[in-house]
């Protein structure tokens, strides 16, 4: 039997363990309630840990199951969807899933391994870019399709030019592996638009690791020039490289490519209320049919006990938000005397008439949909 052979400095591949061994290793989480300080964060990157990890033999279940992911965060990473989950969360996720890989730079790992347009029409916008500079303006532009949860900033300081990423509301929230994901993948992408030039130099909110570890750092980054500690994450560039050519820059696919971005940034929810998107994903739901919370949730990016949780926070439910867009849509069909109460509550999701009859009645202190409609 031939020996299988592995690429010096490659993680190694580990094999498929079992749920139970998994789940004794890793105790599952008593409480998932945000923690003070703790916040919401949006991106793929809880998509993309779980795909990696299974393309590397580890059982991901436990893990989904654990930190309340949506069950097909799997096929999420192939659609390219963001999720939704506290920032200490994806920080405690990736810590897990390095240790069980015996991955101390599971980060580093992760942006090797990433495909090609896993972040879309924002990605392949910058390759396309005509000049180093228009694509560092497209990731700070549209960084709210590329990583929602983060912030890019981008500007000329000092004779260089500096690109940097946080978590606004408390900086290395996300942890070590993932902020040494962001600068590896977005430096991975300017080393093929330069043909193998690297920053000048980089930095970090973490702690400096050890001496192994720095050496695959200094190999992913492109530079030896690192410094940890900072107040922010980053790495710089020298301002001569900016007005250069992208290599594999494409005018035309770049225009086409730059309306897409526009009308993607445009779609997005303007308000980051958690409940007035679920009113609106209730709206939708209902044309289908009986709303479901577990439908619900995956549709917001989030498992329905994150959704239950995030909803309590703000002092209501599932059912309420669900009450009170029935009973606003119920009130709106009944001024349209073409619909007959059969057909309205059909429209709000209604297997029977008899069901919409009680649910109204309690909504509209035991008043009929028929009386309500007679007083006009």
């Amino acid at each position: 039997m031939r020996q299988r052979l592995q690429r010096p400095g490659a993680p190694a591949v580990v094999k498929e363990r079992t749920a139970v061994a998994l789940i004794h290793r890793f105790p599952p989480i008593q409480s998932h309630c945000m923690s003070r300080g703790d916040f919401d964060f949006e991106s793929r990157i809880p998509a993309l840990l779980i795909a990696h990890a299974k393309s590397r033999g580890l059982d991901v279940g436990p893990f989904i199951a654990k930190y309340e992911l949506p069950k097909d965060a799997l096929g999420q990473a192939l659609g390219k969807v963001n999720i939704t989950v506290p920032a200490s969360t994806l920080a405690a996720l990736a810590d897990d899933l390095a240790t069980a890989l015996n991955d101390e730079h599971l980060g580093l790992s992760l942006s090797a391994w990433m495909p090609r347009g896993v972040y879309g029409v924002a990605e392949f916008l910058t390759r396309a870019g005509p000049t180093l500079r228009t694509s560092f303006e497209n990731m700070k532009r549209f960084s709210a399709i590329l990583s929602p949860g983060q912030t890019f900033h981008f500007g000329e300081f000092d004779g260089e030019a500096r690109f940097e990423h946080s978590t606004p509301q408390r900086p290395g929230a996300i942890g070590r592996h993932l902020q040494e994901y962001t600068s590896a993948v977005i430096l991975k992408t300017y080393v093929l638009m330069t043909g193998g030039r690297g920053p000048t130099r980089a930095w970090f909110t973490h702690p400096r690791p050890s001496a192994m570890n720095f050496e695959r750092l200094v190999g992913a980054l492109h530079t030896p020039n690192l410094t940890f500690n900072e107040a922010t994450n980053g790495f710089a560039v020298e301002l001569e490289a900016l007005p250069k050519e992208v290599i594999g820059g494409d005018a035309a696919l770049y225009a086409f490519l730059e309306e897409h971005a526009v009308t993607a940034l445009a779609s997005r929810p303007k308000s980051d209320d958690l409940v007035d998107k679920l009113r609106h994903a209730i709206r939708e739901a209902l044309k289908q049919g009986e709303p479901n919370i577990e439908r619900l949730a995956t549709r917001l990016n989030m498992s329905g006990r994150t959704l239950q949780r995030r909803l309590a926070e703000v002092k209501t439910s599932f059912q309420e938000v669900l009450d009170l867009v029935r009973f606003d849509l119920a009130r709106q069909y009944l001024k349209d005397v073409r619909l007959d109460l059969s057909q309205i509550a059909y429209l709000l999701g209604y297997s029977e008439l008899r069901a919409f009859d009680r649910a109204f009645r309690r909504w509209a202190d035991d008043t009929s949909p028929g009386e309500w409609r007679s007083r006009g």
